[in-house]
């Protein structure tokens, strides 16, 4: 393991990469085309309308917090430079591969490399809660929090570009229409946000997960079907999640058998 001042340096290094190489593709910059201009022209019906993308910029003040939070001289900070690890450099490595391979139209490279973004996601998160320790409420309002927004928005990311994906391909959907495909995964998207949020306490999921289904009714208010659909997940989502979430920290505290 290297000198946590080395890793401190990396991980805020990383991100500014990060984040300037997101401005490049957002811009079009990068290829020519903006990121949110190649969603729009291969777009899918599991996709949100465009404002609710703006959680990216609630994704990177959390991991700016996150950084200078590292640079603390707490042990906190030190627990977070050493339960991050590596994982950081890999997400943000991963993450810098995605915006490249979609911003110049690899979308099948692009959705590999957004699995194994994911992957590297689960494991952060995981490392973030392991034991012997609780992270106390600043590590989780500056360390935990941040990647578990960053976690729920890839997950849902995934979903939705898988959808897109078989929509520019032209995958027929094993003869089930678009449609009750973007219902059906509206639905695992709601249970798995609910899941999420009593198995390992991420409340930040399932809220993450109704914004971008209420996203997706907002951007197809004129398909009834979508956008009921839509509506209801979304409340349910919120619903079930939290109940999940309440229902967890009895389990985890011992009250449930």
């Amino acid at each position: 393991m290297p000198r946590p001042l080395v890793l401190k340096a990396i991980n805020l290094l990383v991100l500014v990469a990060v984040i300037g190489l997101n401005g490049l593709a957002a811009t079009g910059r990068m290829s020519g085309d903006s990121i949110g201009s190649l969603a729009n022209r291969y777009r899918s019906l599991f996709l949100p309308a465009n404002r609710v993308f703006a959680i990216w910029s609630v994704i990177y003040l959390g991991l700016v917090a996150c950084a200078a939070y590292q640079w603390l001289p707490t042990e906190g900070a030190r627990r977070a430079v050493e339960r991050l690890g590596w994982w950081w450099l890999a997400a943000g490595v991963l993450n810098v591969a995605w915006i490249t391979l979609f911003s110049f139209r690899r979308f099948g490279p692009a959705l590999l490399v957004m699995l194994a973004f994911l992957a590297a996601l689960v494991v952060t998160a995981e490392r973030l809660r392991a034991a012997p320790y609780a992270p106390v409420w600043h590590e989780r309002l500056f360390v935990v929090w941040p990647f578990d927004l960053y976690l729920a928005w890839i997950s849902v990311a995934v979903i939705s570009n898988t959808f897109q994906y078989a929509h520019v391909t032209g995958f027929d959907g094993f003869g089930i229409s678009e449609t009750a495909w973007s219902v059906t995964l509206m639905a695992v998207a709601t249970g798995l946000g609910a899941f999420m949020a009593w198995s390992r306490g991420m409340w930040l999921f399932p809220v993450v997960v109704a914004w971008a289904v209420y996203g997706i009714g907002t951007r197809y208010a004129d398909l009834p079907l979508i956008a009921g659909a839509a509506r209801t997940f979304a409340g349910v989502g919120l619903v079930l999640g939290s109940a999940g979430w309440l229902l967890g920290l009895r389990r985890v505290a011992g009250a449930l058998p």
